[in-house]
């Protein structure tokens, strides 16, 4: 299996793996957005070790980490026109494309991360990744989920802390209007530029998971951070569909268990990482404050019509997961 850490052995490897390269013999370039040392690129080795072992080398892998395939919007299109075989996306990325995935991005749709595994590794969340099949996908997974919470400048103990705060957010309505409907400034910008940001005050807080806090250094420019647990950031294993459906059988049915497999393993390992995170985080002096979190759900909650308008099919998502909850 190959890691490829340059642009030009991914563009390379994204036209390989359009077609297989001889009989019996398949190319997969798996893309991703972060870096090398990720759950993400945990997975995908993972899952490529396995695969090359268990099909005698009938599948080769490569791993494109560091979003050498372009940004999650540019790798998704190409893996639905088939130049690129797959990766990991963010459910956030892919409700630009599926209208029921904007369920994913309702604050307090679960009650916290193990509630998400729980019901994604069960009969609604296979019902969901389904729904690729008509946008040129096929769902391999769901992957690690980034439980977001508040970092700051400023103590956020409980709802009227959030009035007025200028907070970065993902750059995706569900996000924007969940943090808006709780008070905030909501602040999409490049991640890039967000660590001199907050150093500067051009803005005051992010929405962030314990190990990126730690991970990206955040945890040099904020002094609180509150486990307001608004999203369970949601991140799927997929595949062209192209690609699957040249598949036979067997090396299907091989996939399909090696994903599964990788999963539990990067998953695992993101848990330890956050644990590890939150741990890093209370020894590096910043306040950590676990509220309760009636009062952030019920403010939140009016963004949930906004963000479900004109997606019927989130709707009928929503009734399901509710559903699977109870």
């Amino acid at each position: 299996m190959k890691t490829s850490t340059t642009f030009a052995a991914g563009l390379l490897a994204a036209t390989l793996a359009a077609a297989p390269a001889a009989a019996q013999d398949y190319q997969m370039t798996l893309a991703h957005v972060l870096s090398d040392q990720s759950a993400y690129q945990v997975i995908l080795t993972r899952f490529g070790e396995l695969v090359e072992e268990r099909t005698d080398g009938r599948i080769a892998v490569e791993v494109l980490c560091c979003a050498q395939a372009g940004n999650e919007t540019r790798a998704i299109q190409a893996i639905r026109t088939g130049v690129l075989t797959g990766g990991f996306v963010g459910g956030s990325s892919l409700e630009n494309v599926v209208p029921a995935y904007r369920v994913l991005s309702l604050p307090y749709v679960f009650s916290g991360s193990d509630e998400a595994y729980e019901i994604l590794n069960g009969e609604t969340g296979r019902e969901m990744l389904d729904l690729l099949g008509d946008y040129g996908m096929y769902g391999l997974g769901w992957g690690a989920i980034f439980e977001r919470s508040v970092g700051s400048r400023t103590p956020v103990t409980s709802v009227e802390d959030l009035q007025g705060l200028k907070i970065r957010v993902l750059p995706t309505p569900g996000f924007v209007e969940a943090y808006k409907a709780m008070g905030t400034q909501p602040t999409p910008m490049a991640y890039g530029e967000l660590f001199m940001a907050l150093q500067n005050g051009v803005v005051d807080a992010l929405e962030i998971s314990p190990d990126s806090i730690v991970a990206d250094k955040f945890v040099e420019v904020v002094q609180h951070y509150t486990l307001t647990k608004a999203h369970q950031s949601t991140t799927v294993f997929v595949l062209s569909d192209a690609f699957w459906s040249d598949l036979p059988d067997d090396l299907k049915a091989t996939v399909q268990e090696a994903a599964l497999e990788a999963i539990a393993h990067g998953v695992e390992a993101h848990r330890e990482l956050n644990r590890a995170g939150l741990e890093t985080v209370r020894e590096m002096g910043i306040t950590v404050t676990e509220p309760d979190l009636a009062p952030f759900a019920e403010a939140a909650r009016p963004s949930w019509d906004v963000i479900l308008a004109d997606a019927p099919e989130a709707r009928a998502l929503l009734e399901t997961i509710q559903a699977a909850r109870q």
